[in-house]
């Protein structure tokens, strides 16, 4: 299996957390697109219900402009009615009266009584001031011709309404009666009909009647001619400067007035808007939270996977190298053997005593060499008995008092009393045998450096927390800085002459046992520390099964 480093399982991983995003993004545009075809489907369901509403109020106000109009001009007719054949008062005075009344009069802005030459006969109320050039006017003119009453403005950009209803004598138009309308004030629709509405009277010429202060684009060049396009294509959307507005036209019927009720969308549409957004808003929430939890979870997975892939890796290489070591060992075993017997041969006598001494130590070296091989290529299984701790300690300071390292360093031992827990004794006494003999070898090659006088081994056993703790101390100095992190490795050291098995197998050995291994590096040194769970053995089932 290739390791975490390989350029294809970099490409595998990147490809991965491609696709995962582009998932991601896939359920958020999924997510997002929910509310804005919803958002679409009510905007466009709430428009269609807003323009119906608008065209059908813009038709009832056209009837009923159109029925107020004909009250107007059947009032007019029956004062029209009552002028004498001279066009004299006679009959129309009092009801002229009724109308014109300041306070509840159809008429509030007066009447007059007009000549067919345009001069004014009389007026309710009397001294009503005249535009001298009413003849002038298209609908003085209208009404001599069609001899039919007629609704427009008293002159072009006027406010002030004329109802102007003929006075017929002999076929002939011998003049007319006109009401007078302030359209502010007198008229249906002068106060807004309701919120964003506009409502808009005009005549065919684009003279605007209401409202008073009608709009700025109402007023503007062309405004006529886009009137009459509504009447022909039903309502229209407008862009104006301050936004869009939906406009329906209508005629009012009885007359040549326009009726233009302009409505805008937005506010209508603003809450739709809002629930969109608040939608949005808490979607894109949800989306972050998601990225961020999903960022978490991805780095946690990651993490394991790459531990598990490196551990593969390892178990992989562990398994092949096993394979191997066992192997090597084995040979080298039987060929240390047969060097044992020949060197017991040899007499211990003065002469050959250092040769002898050497032989042993080196033979002594590669016998640990190749146990250490063995029990790399086929991890003992663990028998827990119980175990004085105090004393396996001493038993394995004594056995390396045989290296030739000995002699060189002073080791100081602190043990204490008797302490009793479950282990194995032969893989504490290896793990023990590892720390100290690399300890010893440390500080002696910091010696042969220089970097040290006096080469110093201390070894410490104490409880902690439940715990035995076995601490091995040296004074060598510890090792490079880019070795910490690897210094339970499997052949990874330091060392010119090591093979890197003595910590591994040391920490295999602990943790086979449920202890751990720690390194920490100390002034002038290092310190590994290792942690036994202390349990007494007659609460061990293993104890009592043993026993039995």
């Amino acid at each position: 299996m290739a390791g975490p480093s390989h350029p294809e399982a970099f490409r595998a991983e990147r490809q991965f957390t491609r696709s995962v995003f582009a998932g991601l993004v896939l359920l958020g545009l999924v997510a997002v697109a929910g509310p804005l075809l919803s958002y679409r489907g009510d905007v466009l369901e709430v428009r269609g219900q807003f323009r119906t509403r608008t065209a059908r109020e813009a038709r009832v106000y056209a009837q009923a402009l159109s029925l107020h109009l004909k009250l107007l001009k059947s009032e007019l007719s029956r004062v029209a009615a009552g002028v004498g054949p001279d066009m004299q008062e006679d009959k129309a005075t009092e009801d002229m009266q009724d109308l014109a009344t300041p306070d509840a009069g159809l008429f509030r802005q007066g009447i007059l009584l007009l000549d067919a030459a345009g001069r004014p006969v009389w007026s309710e109320p009397p001294g009503l001031p005249v535009t001298p050039s009413l003849r002038e006017r298209p609908w003085f003119q209208r009404v001599l011709a069609q001899q039919a009453p007629t609704v427009d403005a008293l002159a072009p950009g006027s406010s002030t309404f004329v109802v102007a209803v003929p006075v017929v004598r002999k076929n002939r138009t011998a003049g007319m009666v006109v009401g007078l309308l302030d359209t502010g004030e007198e008229l249906p629709g002068a106060q807004p009909t309701g919120e964003n509405l506009t409502l808009l009277v005009l005549n065919r010429h684009g003279d605007l009647f209401v409202p008073e202060s009608p709009p700025a684009w109402a007023t503007a060049p062309g405004f006529a001619a886009k009137v009459e396009s509504l009447l022909t294509e039903g309502g229209q959307e407008w862009e104006l400067l301050a936004g869009k507005v939906f406009a329906w036209a209508t005629p009012v019927p009885g007359t040549e007035l326009r009726l233009v009720l302009a409505a805008d969308e937005t506010a209508t549409l603003a809450p739709i808007r809002d629930r969109l957004l608040l939608q949005l808003l808490v979607l894109a929430v949800l989306q972050v939270g998601t990225l961020l939890l999903f960022s978490l979870h991805w780095r946690r997975v990651y993490q394991l996977y790459l531990r598990m892939e490196r551990r593969a890796a390892e178990k992989e290489t562990m398994a092949a190298l096993g394979s191997a070591a066992s192997l090597i060992a084995h040979e080298v075993k039987n060929s240390l053997n047969g060097l044992k017997a020949a060197i017991g041969i040899l007499s211990p006598s003065e002469e050959q005593g250092l040769a002898v001494r050497t032989i042993r130590g080196q033979i002594d070296r590669l016998a640990h060499l190749a146990t250490s091989l063995l029990h790399f290529g086929k991890p003992s299984r663990v028998h827990c008995i119980p175990v004085d701790l105090p004393h396996l300690v001493r038993e394995v300071l004594d056995g390396l008092r045989v290296l030739p390292e000995a002699e060189e360093v002073r080791v100081e031992a602190q043990l204490g009393g008797e302490l009793l827990l479950l282990g194995d004794p032969l893989l504490l006494a290896t793990a023990l045998d590892n720390l100290v003999r690399n300890a010893m070898e440390a500080a002696v090659a910091a010696k042969d450096l220089g970097q040290v006088a006096s080469p110093e081994v201390r070894v410490r056993l104490r409880r902690q927390d439940g715990e035995a703790v076995v601490e091995v101390e040296d004074n060598a100095g510890g090792p490079p800085p880019d070795f910490e992190n690897r210094l339970f490795e499997p052949f990874v050291t330091s060392k010119p002459k090591g093979v890197g098995l003595g910590l591994t197998m040391a920490r295999r050995a602990v943790e086979q046992q449920g202890g751990r291994l720690t390194f920490t590096r100390i002034p002038g040194g290092s310190r590994f520390s290792l942690h036994l769970t202390v349990q007494p053995p007659h609460d061990s089932p293993d104890i009592q099964e043993l026993s039995a």
